[in-house]
């Protein structure tokens, strides 16, 4: 009887919400959302502010929010949004609807699932489960044979492609205890999307270290690389970071989508008093302007903004950079190579 009260007085404050809310209100408890339509806000980010995508018509946005009147989910919403170049348009929905629009996120966790029960049956032969289990160093042929495994290269090509749709600045593969955790950055903020069972971890980072062309035995020091692949007809370039931890390596992919385009002023999110100051501040024939801040919180993005702003005709701009992200039509862009002594200071003396 106590259990049903609660649930009648759950259900009663859901209806008093949906009546005083300035926001319509949605019932998606029963609405199936289009996959084009989905991609437009992570998995992660509609979890973690509780809002998902609804509809989409020309350049607008239509989301659904359990809280409406939440400054910070409104806010995530705005940046997410502002990527795409779409306004928003919002709803209020209840718990059942916001369950209903996430339960239909769960396909990548299926398409890895699918390749994960692909690998196993790859790997019915003792020999090959011993190789992936121990961690004794295995032949250089041996491990080629099994990260090139079609099941490893799916998961692999799964995790990059849903971390392109995510939006996701970052990508994160540790090992955690017993298993392997795959984290996505979006906005700054890291969010775990998939978990994976530790004895495939040799396999996934063998794979990516192959991509970038790193050693694949060499865990005992840091390394980096970088490769490229072409994800829905783009191509998009990854920076591949290998930290050695105490249980194996940890992974961190960069993702560098220069397809996304370099963003205008006007979209990095500066307003007032900041954007003026920002204006006036490139405009000097000199001085100093320095960026900080941590990762993923749009240093890159506000940089290239700049100069891409500063490129004219009359003017010559060269950039010193480690590494190029991106590359910047009618800029001198030079990348610095410390191990044969060209160096900031040393590019800067030219």
């Amino acid at each position: 009887m106590e259990v049903k009260k609660k649930d009648n007085l759950k259900v009663e404050i859901s209806e008093i919400n949906k009546n005083i809310s300035k926001f319509p209100f949605v019932d998606l408890s029963n609405e199936n959302i289009p996959v084009d339509v989905l991609k437009e806000i992570p998995e992660e980010a509609a979890i973690f502010y509780k809002f998902v995508p609804i509809n989409k018509q020309k350049n607008v946005l239509e989301v659904g929010m359990l809280s409406p009147d939440n400054l910070k989910a409104k806010e995530a919403l705005r940046f997410i949004t502002q990527r795409s170049g779409l306004e928003t348009k919002i709803f209020a929905i209840d718990e059942n609807g916001l369950k209903n629009i996430l339960k239909q996120y769960r396909t990548f966790r299926g398409e890895v699932k699918e390749a994960l029960y692909e690998l196993e049956k790859e790997l019915e032969s003792e020999e090959k489960i011993k190789l992936i289990k121990r961690k004794e160093r295995a032949t250089e042929e041996a491990t080629q044979k099994i990260i090139t495994d079609t099941p490893v290269t799916k998961i692999v090509a799964v995790i990059l492609k849903h971390a392109i749709e995510g939006k996701a600045s970052d990508v994160h593969i540790e090992p955690v205890g017993n298993e392997v955790k795959v984290r996505f950055r979006v906005d700054g903020v890291l969010y775990t999307s998939l978990i994976l069972p530790k004895e495939i971890q040799l396999s996934i980072i063998s794979r990516i270290k192959i991509l970038s062309d790193l050693k694949i035995d060499e865990t005992r020091v840091p390394q980096d690389g970088r490769f490229h692949a072409v994800i829905d007809g783009n191509q998009i370039d990854f920076r591949v970071s290998t930290f050695p931890v105490s249980n194996g390596e940890k992974v961190v992919l960069r993702v560098l989508d220069s397809t996304s385009g370099i963003k205008s002023f006007e979209d990095l999110g500066l307003q007032g008093d900041n954007l003026k100051l920002l204006e006036t501040s490139i405009e000097n024939l000199f001085g100093m302007i320095l960026i900080t801040g941590p990762t993923g919180s749009g240093k890159t993005t506000t940089l290239y903004s700049i100069l891409n702003k500063l490129n004219q005709e009359s003017v010559n701009i060269v950039s010193l950079e480690d590494p190029v992200e991106y590359f910047v039509k009618g800029i001198n862009q030079s990348q610095v190579r410390p191990e044969i002594e060209y160096t900031f200071a040393s590019g800067l003396r030219h």
